[in-house]
């Protein structure tokens, strides 16, 4: 079977990636018990506390739930400003044909190291530091089959 993708990144999609990894992990968890400390000190000291001790309680307090998923969402936006706007993915009998504008490129199956579901999008490892993201927004319906397709060929 034949599988057609236009990849269209889009800075929500490189956030909630982001996000999703960051609290799935253990710094998720340390995010977790420093904002909930931080939380129970303003409660505790703000009263008694000088100007600057307040304005650096209030700034700690936003540091988790406002300031990070800003600089999370600014570095989304960069990667996804990095990605190429008309990139198609297709597939054939010899592999990937990976389409940018007028450039064409057959990436073989033999090439692709890991198909990676994240359970947010695709990753197509072809070696190195190269890959292909590919969100579930643009597989669809057709992500189940494109990934028992890939993995076919590649092992």
């Amino acid at each position: 079977m034949d599988y057609r993708f236009q990849v269209k990144a889009t800075p929500f999609d490189f956030f909630m990636m982001s996000m999703k990894k960051t609290y799935r992990s253990p710094l998720g968890i340390c995010n977790l018990v420093f904002f909930i400390a931080v939380l129970l000190m303003t409660f505790k000291f703000f009263g008694n506390a000088s100007d600057g001790v307040r304005c650096i309680l209030i700034f700690l307090c936003l540091l988790i739930p406002v300031i990070q998923p800003f600089c999370v969402y600014m570095r989304a936006k960069t990667l996804a400003g990095m990605m190429p706007e008309d990139m198609t993915i297709e597939t054939d009998k010899t592999g990937l044909l990976v389409r940018v504008g007028d450039r064409a490129e057959t990436v073989s199956y033999s090439r692709i190291k890991k198909v990676i579901d994240t359970g947010d999008c695709l990753v197509l490892n072809v070696g190195g530091c190269n890959g292909y993201f590919l969100f579930n927004r643009v597989m669809g319906d057709q992500k189940d089959g494109f990934i028992k397709f890939l993995r076919s060929q590649t092992v």
